[in-house]
């Protein structure tokens, strides 16, 4: 959590309340921000947006609409490249092939120590590559119509979680996946708060069957999302 005034960090100022660390230590000189919100109110009012306000239906359509074109980007991608990939692939394996009928021809193993694990990284990484061109998902199969209402449902559970003492620590964590920064400015008398929601965390969120695990083995669906959603999408900003 940061300032909107002078970018110092938010943090606790006493027992139960957060302020402007710049304020609190440097003086109004170097910020004015002197203002404090509690940590329920603060809780509150976050967990309120991440439920009503991060996913709503226009911000949901919006992505969706570009989700679709970059799915398509990825496919037409990785299929001009298979070509190229299945001849790098069996040039690698013809050489390979030529360096084990050497060696059993009686040259010294040795000599091929750095090109054969060269080769077999390459190898990797090429089958790989061609793994998740394979696997890549689509809107249809991965994304669903009422993606809006699961992400809600999800979060509303975290917020219950919030009230259990087992699972907080769990919860508290799989929130702040959710959240990129928290900004706290004065508006009109008061403090405004700026959430930065991560969409590829909140569309995460949605395809995990049990959102207490979050530090469970991540599932396929939550890969495939990464790949598409991971890069080249804005965080979510809006005021709370």
């Amino acid at each position: 959590m940061t300032c909107g005034e002078c970018g110092s960090s938010y943090a606790k100022s006493g027992r139960t309340r957060f302020g402007c660390q710049g304020a609190s230590k440097k003086g109004p000189a170097f910020c004015g921000n002197r203002l404090t919100i509690r940590q329920d109110d603060l809780d509150a009012r976050i967990l309120s947006g991440l439920a009503n306000e991060m996913v709503r239906d226009e911000v949901l359509a919006v992505f969706l609409e570009e989700y679709a074109k970059e799915t398509a980007r990825l496919e037409a991608s990785a299929t001009d490249s298979q070509p190229q990939r299945d001849l790098e692939l069996m040039e690698i394996d013809r050489q390979i092939a030529l360096a084990k009928a050497a060696i059993l021809k009686g040259v010294d193993a040795s000599m091929f120590i750095a090109e054969m694990r060269a080769w077999a990284e390459r190898r990797g990484t090429l089958l790989a590559e061609a793994e998740r061109a394979f696997k890549l998902p689509t809107p249809t199969n991965l994304l669903h119509a009422d993606l809006g209402n699961t992400y809600r449902q999800k979060v509303g559970r975290l917020t219950d979680a919030f009230e259990d003492d087992a699972l907080r620590s769990q919860a508290f964590e799989r929130v702040r996946s959710l959240i990129d920064t928290v900004v706290l400015k004065p508006e009109n008398g008061g403090l405004a708060i700026y959430l930065r929601g991560e969409f590829a965390s909140m569309l995460e969120l949605c395809v995990c069957l049990e959102t207490q695990k979050a530090s469970a083995g991540i599932p396929s669906e939550v890969l495939q999302i990464k790949m598409v959603a991971g890069t080249g999408f804005e965080p979510v900003t809006f005021r709370l």
